[in-house]
């Protein structure tokens, strides 16, 4: 698969360039110089308000290369979420397309095994756009046939299908904790996020699922997501 630019998803570089390339923002910097001791390595992700579910998407992917038992543990997972779907309220004709083009990249994961191939997969605007959309509809599944549960923890008297349409489903919308909270756990994706913000003097760490064993780590810092990448991860660097 042909692409133009690595603009959606970057190729991966050494966290001493990132820290660099942020010599403006010193506060900000001297906090990312704290994170150089746990990661090695950082991706990119477009600041198009679908940086978390891109990132996060690709991240994940990546971590399963050559692990072909877990690759059939969560494309279980994926039709299973089909069925949430429909049990939410969304009809075949607003997710089909999206579905088999993400159920295609699971697939493409386990028969391929390349890193290679798969960035090229996330930085075609189509198919990349299609996997976040996918995401995003996971996700607002997940909020809607749980609403009781997660209501309490939306402000104001918006109601949750008024929130997943508003802060969920476009493709402009950020990710927050809950949004956050909801996909992890529908898709069963551990996942670690680094929160770097102007007020604290370091970094916060929360686990997704609470519990879970992360398999993937990311940065967050004003509405923005970067995957890091910890020492000894085997994935090759492109």
């Amino acid at each position: 698969m042909a692409v133009d630019s690595y603009d959606l998803v970057s190729e991966k570089y050494d966290i001493a360039l990132f820290i660099e390339e942020h010599g403006n923002e010193p506060l900000y910097q001297q906090k990312l110089k704290d994170l150089q001791g746990r990661y090695c390595a950082v991706r990119r992700t477009c600041a198009d308000g679908s940086c978390f579910y891109r990132g996060l998407g690709f991240a994940y992917l990546e971590s399963l290369l050559d692990k072909p038992q877990d690759i059939l543990r969560f494309r279980e997972r994926v039709a299973h979420s089909r069925q949430e779907l429909f049990a939410a309220g969304f009809h075949e004709r607003e997710f089909g397309h999206h579905y088999e083009t993400f159920l295609s990249l699971v697939d493409a994961t386990e028969d391929d095994r390349s890193v290679g191939n798969l960035l090229r997969a996330f930085n075609n605007q189509e198919v990349s756009d299609s996997t976040v959309w996918y995401l995003r509809l996971v996700t607002s599944a997940f909020l809607r046939t749980r609403a009781d549960f997660y209501q309490p923890f939306i402000e104001g008297a918006t109601c949750m299908e008024d929130f997943c349409a508003q802060n969920v489903e476009p493709m402009t919308s950020v990710c927050d904790h809950i949004q956050i909270t909801a996909v992890t756990q529908a898709l069963d994706i551990p996942l670690l996020v680094e929160y770097v913000d102007s007020l604290d003097y370091g970094t916060n760490q929360h686990v997704f699922p609470d519990g879970s064993s992360p398999c993937v780590y990311m940065l967050y810092k004003q509405n923005h997501y970067t995957v890091l990448y910890k020492p000894g991860v085997t994935t090759k660097w492109k």
